[in-house]
């Protein structure tokens, strides 16, 4: 029953941990994708300026490899559904962060293309070119579409909301009924990426009035994205560039038509993206945190029922364990007896566990695949993970560690009954018949 307990125990612990492993992991991975490794942001929809030149100086730094600048924004889709906008330049934002990875993930199913009609086209921008319409992946002048919006029409009309540098809500009709060619479909498994729009940077800098055409300002834009040479610690690349920054700002200051800008250049942070994107990586490290410690309290109950078993023993072998101390067994020896059994208890049950939970977490995705054949029971919903299966990759260190705990945990469950044991009086032991 002791080795049952265990091997149950380490299991539970193993396919848990490695499954929360695994979606914390991928979670952090497909945040890194998609933020870049440093990022210059404005907590405001305003913006800021100057932003070409500063890339240009990120450029020439000796452990940046790119930058890119983007837009966050909001507007309303066909003048009724709210939806935040996002514009890039897409060769520069694909060479900083992993989105072109996302509109062709391996589903088995090739990435949805449309094909734009010959006989329409947006007012604004140059017809598709037939390598592009085959290709159906270029933004350009156009638009990504999310997931969410699977009935969308080929062409999309939003209401975009133009700003001043001032912040002042600027009407124009340059941000009114804009329409938009629906091209590809994006999937980075990020909820609040997928039910973003993205649009080309330069129209939406228009459509936002962040162009400086309206106000005669510099144009603005609300990030910088940055990809740093490989093996670049990102510590120590925040603090160079953020250096860099203060330099180019005090430049700036210098400048009389530059320093009426100086509210929107100051207030400028630069993040690692683990922090930039900490709200959405953070509830998920929590998650994995707390089922740590549930499964510890579980774990006591082993201990427990390690406890409760070897203190039977004890009581039943009163008389043998007298009869070794009347030949000249000492106390630590009668001890090593019971912590040696705690230790091989321990040993067995977290290495049957261990093979078993080792043996479903591989072949989880197997597992689930036959309980919807057979049963209609759907383990796990892309969907709502927003990842395509169950991750089924046990981590040696961790896998060792839960080893070495369970064997530990038995132990020290059988710790108090072999005290007892070495602590009994020969006499009292011999006389229990």
């Amino acid at each position: 029953m002791a080795v049952i307990a265990v091997t149950l125990l380490v299991m539970m612990v193993l396919i848990v941990l490695s499954v929360m492993s695994g979606l914390v992991e991928q979670a952090c991975r497909r945040n890194h994708d998609w933020a870049g490794d440093i990022v210059l942001s404005r907590g405001s929809l305003v913006g800021f300026p100057f932003y070409d030149e500063f890339i240009a100086e990120l450029r020439q730094n000796n452990i940046v490899l790119d930058a890119t600048p983007v837009i966050n924004t909001f507007a309303l889709i066909e003048s009724v559904a709210p939806a935040q906008l996002i514009g890039v330049r897409l060769p520069e934002f694909c060479r900083v962060t992993g989105f072109a990875n996302t509109l062709n993930r391996p589903t088995g199913k090739p990435a949805p293309s449309f094909t734009v009609p010959e006989s329409r086209n947006t007012h604004f921008g140059p017809r598709l070119t037939p390598e592009q319409k085959s290709r159906g992946s270029f933004i350009g002048k156009y638009v990504q579409i999310p997931l969410r919006l699977p009935d969308c029409p080929q062409d999309i009309s939003l209401t975009v909301f133009g700003l001043n540098s001032k912040g002042v809500l600027t009407g124009s009709e340059a941000g009114e009924n804009q329409t938009f060619w629906r091209v590809d479909e994006h999937k980075s498994g990020l909820v609040d990426i997928d039910q973003a729009i993205l649009v080309d940077f330069d129209e939406l800098q228009k459509f936002s009035l962040m162009d400086g055409l309206t106000d005669g300002r510099p144009p603005r834009t609300s990030e910088i994205r940055i990809k740093l040479k490989p093996d670049i610690d990102l510590n120590t690349a925040r603090t160079e560039i953020s250096a860099l920054w203060k330099h180019f700002v005090l430049e700036k200051l210098e400048d009389a038509d530059a320093r009426t800008l100086a509210s929107l250049l100051q207030d400028v942070t630069i993040q690692t993206w683990r922090r930039y994107r900490h709200d959405f990586i953070a509830p998920m490290e929590k998650e994995k945190s707390l089922m740590i410690v549930v499964f510890c309290m579980i774990g006591l109950v082993a201990v427990f029922i390690v406890f409760a078993i070897f203190y039977m023993i004890v009581t039943e072998k009163i008389k043998d364990i007298g009869i070794i101390k009347s030949l000249g067994g000492s106390r630590w020896a009668l001890a090593q007896v019971f912590l040696g059994y705690g230790a091989l208890v321990g040993l067995t049950g977290a290495l049957m566990g261990t093979a078993i939970g080792w043996t479903i977490v591989v072949r989880s995705n197997d597992i689930e695949g036959w309980l919807n054949r057979h049963f209609g029971f759907r383990l796990w919903d892309p969907e709502i993970y927003a990842i395509d299966k169950i991750p089924d990759t046990v981590d040696v260190t961790q896998a060792a560690v839960i080893i070495a705990i369970a064997i530990m945990a038995a132990v020290f469950g059988a710790a108090v009954p072999a005290y007892r044991a070495g602590q009994l009086v020969v006499v009292e032991a011999l006389r229990v018949e």
